[in-house]
């Protein structure tokens, strides 16, 4: 459940454990239950519209406002809405089931559902969220603290998130007959010895490569070429031309960013560009920034994008830094800007930083001159070294057989 960067590496997971014989139901939201079936995986669409909820009018101005607050509570208060529905449909599906697998939006509900069913469960997170001495806990800070004080941030989220989350748990608990509980699912997850996987890379993260047997990172599960070709049969006409016209053009991906005025967005996108003499490709993902737009040759805006095969013609990528895209534009070997709304985004940005490879700023301080400053060093030769020695090591991974592997010895 989630976005396209939630749905789609389980759908990579999914068919990499069919291919070996198991059988496995991938279960999503309506707007993107079409991509289990292009990879041949049986799927159940949950009949819920992670888009409406994503693209909401009053999510988009809290974000876009830095009120993450406000727009977790709303998150939270959805998720109360929906529980009958959801409890249902994901009942339904366990049936019969011996492991379950699910990402971070639906791990509260999983972990109770797999107790109550007596199922393994695997969590699958695509960045760090659990207590470990290396980082802060991502929702507290993007700088590094000493090791007794990263591991304490850890504690505080706990203590802090619990009451928000123990109501919301403890109903579901109790409509499955289970007795009450106080202890967090992280807990309970490391009490039982379950299997957590760190779906992105020990070369993007090395502080973390031997991090916990029950916590391998097994690589960012990216598509493969022949189940990109299914996912991206509507390409965009004329784009390889407009890219093999001139220089390598810096990418700009939108992807969940909460862009309230597209023309404005565009606007500034053309005069970072101008002022640096670079071209710009922009991918409108599910924002509605292809409204306004125009092919003056500098600047080209597509719906969407291959980025596996479109980023390594480009020399740099802006982007909102999720894990999917982050991992996209890095296997590209692109130095990348990461223009951080919330949740993992913050992490990522910083941690291309750290390696080097990369700038970040918060989407709220998004202007001309921010993005001039954050974009202009990324074009300079040493960052482009290091991104493409990182984006080399990234195509040799073999996320999908690492993780299937991973899930098989625990299960």
């Amino acid at each position: 459940m989630g976005s396209r960067g939630d749905a789609q590496p389980m759908a990579v997971l999914a068919a990499e454990l069919m291919a070996r014989g198991h059988e496995v139901v991938l279960a999503t939201s309506s707007d993107l239950a079409w991509i289990g079936p292009a990879f041949g995986v049986p799927t159940v669409d949950m009949e819920m519209s992670a888009r409406e909820f994503l693209e909401s009018e009053q999510g988009r101005r809290w974000l876009a406002a830095g009120d993450v607050a406000s727009y977790v509570r709303w998150l939270i208060d959805h998720k109360h809405q929906i529980a009958d529905q959801l409890h249902a449909s994901l009942l339904d599906l366990v049936e019969g089931a011996d492991v379950l697998v699910s990402g971070t939006a639906t791990e509260l509900e999983g972990v109770v559902i797999a107790e109550s069913r007596g199922l393994r469960y695997v969590a699958v997170h695509h960045a760090p969220m659990r207590r470990n001495a290396a980082f802060p806990h991502l929702l507290v800070s993007t700088d590094v603290f000493s090791p007794e004080e990263n591991l304490a941030t850890y504690d505080e989220v706990e203590r802090n998130s619990w009451p928000l989350f123990a109501p919301f748990v403890n109903d579901l608990r109790a409509k499955l007959g289970l007795a009450s509980t106080s202890e967090t699912s992280s807990r309970r997850l490391a009490r039982a010895g379950a299997l957590e996987v760190q779906a992105y890379s020990p070369f993007v993260v090395p502080e973390l490569a031997e991090w916990d047997v029950r916590r391998p990172l097994t690589g960012f599960l990216t598509p493969s070429e022949s189940q990109r070709s299914v996912l991206h049969q509507s390409v965009d006409d004329g784009l390889p031309e407009w890219i093999a016209a001139g220089e390598a053009p810096v990418y700009f991906g939108f992807g969940s960013m909460p862009v309230l005025d597209p023309q404005a967005a565009l606007t500034l996108i053309s005069k970072v560009s101008s002022s640096l003499g670079v071209r710009a490709l922009v991918g409108a993902g599910w924002s509605e920034v292809a409204a306004g737009a125009s092919d003056d040759g500098q600047l080209r805006v597509v719906a969407e994008l291959d980025h596996e095969a479109v980023l390594p013609l480009c020399r740099a990528a802006v982007h909102h830094g999720g894990a999917g895209t982050t991992a996209s534009s890095l296997r590209a070997g692109l130095p990348t800007v990461v223009c951080s709304i919330f949740a993992d985004q913050p992490f990522w940005g910083a941690q291309l930083g750290r390696l080097g490879v990369g700038t970040t700023l918060p989407f709220t301080q998004l202007t001309e001159l921010t993005l001039l400053d954050a974009l202009e060093p990324v074009l300079t030769e040493g960052f482009r070294d290091r991104a493409a020695e990182i984006g080399a090591r990234l195509r040799a991974e073999r996320a999908a057989v690492q993780t299937a592997d991973a899930i098989e010895r625990a299960s």
